[in-house]
């Protein structure tokens, strides 16, 4: 077939040739409604996940490159404007510093010699001077230098008399444990264990903290009883955040960390408790009852300063506190959080109080850690009648991107669920329930027992069940660990410690963690892992033998939340040794709760003699040794398409075991303990995922 004029087939190919490179240059452009929502969830999370983008181009209807080109775009763009303003502010110090460069030589040109008022020394004898600096600072270090090399010599000649098994022994606790080689029984040292010594206020720093106060309790006011306009709906999870655009017109803050990976979690909750007002106002300004209130958050706290009303206080504040506060959860893959905190507590009307805390710079700044800031913060208090109190939450926290925390609970701590009002509230809601039930007077129906007679037992037993859960959760934070990166590979965190605090085991203690992600609810893990009926499928206690519950003491309304005494069947040989020995009889004593952002199980082992002496309610629950062990379990929201619109599970479980008691003095931690302990956890790991019918990795 012939071909003529346009219709030839060079020209049909040329023509197409130019639709096609027309129709690489065309472009989407976004519709003020779409560049609006995403530009509202850039603020809240910079770098969403794979679900987090698809969710978004099911609700805009973009393909899924637009929107991740588009957030890599607007990454760039935030960081080129970060560094303009950083530009501009290291510009102006520049200059700040060059004047003030310029105002020192001014005043060095008519500087006179202090002891004669004579002129300045001229440049032969200060050249001089510092030439005889530069030899005397010639002559320390060489002396450092000689003193260094004697101490060598004095540990070489140490380690020549000692065997070869001492020396290896010597060698791997200096070096492979990374112990203090001074002292090895010595704690390493960490934030918690850090003593902040009180100071001294300055007449001008008590006027500051005034202020600092002041201004908090102004900007919280407002936060609580402002219209909505300040509050908006989070794209990601659904609860309420603070506007910051609006946030930042009336508010006295400014930002402390301007890096693109900072950002702010700020979130508000409202519940009521059965706790009258006063009584939980006393708490909340009392640093070791707000540990006790609030264990699973606060993992230590002190007062630093109190100052009364008779102090010159602005805005009438009952209670001015500077508080230091180390807060910490789920697991040791969760960096804690540092504050140095004032703390106001303002009663505002008839049977109103408001509760504000903010960080602040003005004593103790370098004490704390630089990666969080907390705004104004806290809670409105209102007296309700029957002994009820309304509680009303906000918390409000600029935290700088650090990499500590691990991909697994990373989406989780930046959101509400985290450190936000949730967990506070929730938190606050079964130590309240908790306490109330400590403290009847007559056996509840509910409860039942065949090994606590009486009520102060029952109160006994539930101050060691919280005794327990506290210590548990102040381990999980191992700071000062000591690492075994051949274990970490393996995913097993381990640490080891000296143990000599008052009421616990003394000894080198071993801690191991390990975490793991489940395509189930928290709830089917929760109650999988506490069945009596399938324990022993997974407890290396039970020694594979089914377990006897003795006991069940209720902590709150909700069935999930209770202690219960447990005691394994054993084998019928190591039966018949115990039976012999009846004080070697052992019990486990365990207690756990669910709430709405996931739960725990925390259980110790404790031989017969020495349960019963804590069922009697004859011994101060504080005196019994205990050694906790558990899991912690949290909603894993990236797992949705796998476990339906409930999510998945985040499932931590750490050990801790006694290798050396306290009247061992080596100090020392062998390779074949560490690696018990592992395979202990990781045999433990392996075994719950076969009974959770978890799906091969």
């Amino acid at each position: 077939m012939d071909y003529d004029g346009d219709g030839s087939p060079d020209n049909e190919q040329y023509a197409s040739v130019n639709a096609m490179s027309k129709e690489k240059k065309s472009y989407h452009r976004h519709s003020p409604q779409q560049i609006q929502i995403l530009e509202a969830y850039f603020k809240e999370c910079p770098h969403p996940n794979e679900s987090q983008r698809q969710k978004l181009c099911d609700e805009l209807n973009l393909e899924i490159d637009q929107v991740k080109f588009w957030f890599q775009n607007k990454r760039t763009q935030s960081k080129a404007q970060d560094e303009r303003n950083s530009n501009i502010l290291l510009r102006a110090e520049n200059e700040r510093i060059q004047c003030e460069n310029d105002a020192m030589k001014d005043a060095l040109k008519n500087v006179t010699c202090p002891p004669c008022g004579g002129p300045p020394f001229g440049i032969d004898e200060r050249e001089r001077n510092v030439h005889n600096l530069r030899l005397e600072n010639a002559l320390l270090k060489a002396e450092r230098d000689n003193v260094g090399v004697s101490e060598n010599n004095y540990q070489q000649i140490m380690l020549d008399s000692l065997t070869s098994a001492q020396r290896q022994q010597a060698f791997e606790s200096l070096t492979s444990y990374r112990m203090n080689a001074c002292n090895p029984f010595e704690q390493p040292s960490s934030s918690e264990s850090q003593t902040i010594q009180p100071q001294l206020l300055s007449q001008m720093d008590i006027p500051q903290l005034s202020e600092t106060a002041a201004i908090a309790v102004e900007e919280l006011k407002r936060l609580f009883f402002t219209d909505e306009a300040l509050w908006v709906m989070s794209s990601i999870d659904g609860t309420y955040v603070i506007d910051q655009e609006s946030y930042e017109k009336f508010s006295h803050s400014v930002k402390h960390f301007r890096n693109l990976s900072s950002h702010v979690e700020s979130s508000k909750d409202v519940t009521v408790v059965p706790i009258e007002a006063t009584r939980l106002i006393e708490m909340f300004v009392d640093s070791d009852k707000w540990k006790m209130l609030f264990p699973t958050i606060v993992n230590n706290a002190k007062t630093i300063h109190t100052l009364g009303s008779e102090l010159p206080i602005k805005e009438n504040c009952n209670v001015l506190q500077v508080i230091w506060e180390q807060l910490h959860i789920l697991s040791p893959l969760v960096p804690p959080r540092e504050f140095m905190i004032v703390r106001c507590c303002q009663k505002i009307d008839d049977g109103l109080w408001i509760i504000a805390d903010v960080s602040h710079n003005i004593v103790y700044s370098d004490q704390v850690s630089p990666s969080c800031y907390k705004g104004p913060s806290g809670c409105l208090i209102r007296a309700l009648p029957n002994a009820q109190t309304e509680v009303m939450w906000i918390e409000h926290v600029e935290v700088n991107h650090t990499p500590d925390t691990h991909r697994m609970y990373r989406e989780l701590v930046s959101g509400g669920s985290g450190y936000g009002a949730r967990r506070w509230i929730v938190t606050l809601e079964r130590m309240c329930e908790r306490m109330a039930l400590s403290s009847i007077l007559i056996m509840p129906a509910t409860d039942w027992s065949e090994t606590i007679p009486t009520v102060e037992g029952r109160r006994s037993v539930m101050k060691l069940g919280e005794r327990m859960l506290k210590i548990f959760n102040e381990m999980l934070i191992m700071s000062g660990k000591v690492e075994f990166p051949q274990q970490s590979k393996c995913g097993v965190r381990i640490s080891i410690r000296m143990n000599m605090e008052t009421g616990q085991l003394p000894g080198l203690v071993v801690s191991a963690a390990s975490c793991l992600s489940i395509p189930l609810t928290p709830l089917q893990v929760f109650n999988c892992l506490r069945s009596n009926d399938t324990r022993h499928k997974w407890d290396v206690l039970c020694h594979e033998n089914v377990i006897t519950e003795t006991a069940r003491i209720f902590t709150g309304s909700n069935e999930t939340n209770y202690i219960n005494l447990l005691q394994p069947t054993l084998p019928g040989d190591i039966g018949k040794n115990m039976e012999q020995e009846p004080h070697k009889k052992m019990m486990v004593l365990q207690e756990c709760y669910m709430d709405a952002l996931g739960g725990m199980i925390v259980y110790a082992p404790l031989d017969m003699a020495t349960m019963s002496i804590a069922a009697s309610g004859e011994v101060d629950p504080l005196n019994i040794p205990i050694l906790p062990s558990g899991f912690t379990i949290s909603r894993d929201n990236s797992r949705g398409s796998l476990a339906g619109e409930n999510g998945g599970t985040v499932l931590m479980l750490a050990f801790q075991i006694l290798v050396s008691d306290g009247n061992s003095r080596n100090g020392n931690v062998s390779e074949n303990s560490v690696d018990s302990v592992s395979r202990l956890i990781s045999r433990t790991v392996q075994s719950i995922k076969v009974l959770l019918n978890c799906p091969p990795e």
